[in-house]
């Protein structure tokens, strides 16, 4: 792995390059010699900016940041965007949410803080314009469990057979934040939820915006396929998530101390991996990127 400088330090300047070292898997790549809690240059970010575009999940290890800072990080790539559901906005930035099971006495809460972070998602997929990027941060991690399991939803697109392509082309699927949710047993929507977030409807082939590559627009948020049987659309939805969440298409992130993250929602789903919440200390905080209208 390539040498990093730790940010902060004395030897950080802003003029050196980042280096992007790919993963060993369908999907990902580290940038290292690379400085977060400071503004990058034109030069710095468009190479972060390639790098997003080609591998679709980057990992900057070794930052500390701020708040603020993470704010700032975040929005050199669009306007920031709140989250539906309030109770998980940070004290002082609302554009922050804390997904944490550690009480204020440092103690756990025994559970782990968000059920639909256990099945495969892509952000704010039940909204009418979803997240164009999400970059989350990790002051505590698991020691055991609790790793972060992406995929490439592209490739997964590119390897369907031309029979399923045809048929899965010009379809769309509704998204619901209140269907979400009783999926996988969370608490209810509110009405002020449902209010905000009703369910949307976007299309099943997705094209990617700027690359023009299409990926499988699926996950949890999905309630059922428009215009088609509904018991016949939710197995559809099942085997395009089964197909795209094949081993072949995963990089699975293990979490250290101050990584921070940063996924393309337009290429990716992800899921987080069980731990022993009663036991184990996690916390991450999470930004999100307002995005572009799926089609």
């Amino acid at each position: 792995m390539e040498d990093r400088l730790v940010p902060n330090s004395a030897t950080a300047v802003t003029d050196v390059m980042p280096t992007v070292t790919p993963f060993d898997a369908a999907l990902g790549a580290e940038v290292s010699k690379i400085n977060l809690s400071k503004p990058l240059s034109d030069a710095q970010f468009a190479i972060v900016e390639d790098a997003f575009l080609k591998y679709h999940v980057l990992v900057f290890r070794g930052q500390p940041l701020t708040d603020e800072e993470h704010l700032a990080f975040a929005r050199r790539f669009g306007e920031l965007e709140g989250h539906v559901n309030k109770s998980t906005h940070h004290k002082k930035h609302n554009k922050v949410q804390v997904f944490s099971n550690v009480k204020d006495d440092g103690k756990t809460t025994g559970v782990h803080p968000e059920l639909g972070t256990y099945v495969w998602h892509t952000d704010k997929s039940y909204v009418a314009i979803p997240s164009l990027t999400t970059v989350l941060r990790s002051p505590a991690i698991a020691g055991k469990g609790g790793d972060t399991l992406f995929t490439n939803t592209h490739a997964a697109y590119d390897d369907l057979d031309d029979t399923t392509k045809q048929k899965i082309n010009g379809l769309k699927a509704e998204h619901s934040w209140k269907r979400s949710r009783e999926k996988v047993g969370e608490r209810p929507a509110t009405a002020d939820e449902i209010a905000a977030a009703p369910p949307v409807q976007h299309p099943i082939a997705r094209t990617h915006p700027v690359t023009g590559r299409k990926c499988i627009y699926v996950g949890s948020h999905t309630s059922h396929v428009i215009d088609m049987d509904y018991d016949e659309g939710v197995q559809l939805l099942k085997d395009l998530e089964a197909h795209a969440t094949q081993n072949k298409y995963i990089y699975t992130h293990k979490w250290q101390v101050d990584d921070v993250m940063m996924w393309d929602n337009r290429s990716t789903m992800h899921c987080v991996m069980p731990y022993d919440a009663a036991k184990e200390k996690r916390a991450v905080h999470r930004v999100v990127v307002k995005g572009d209208k799926p089609v």
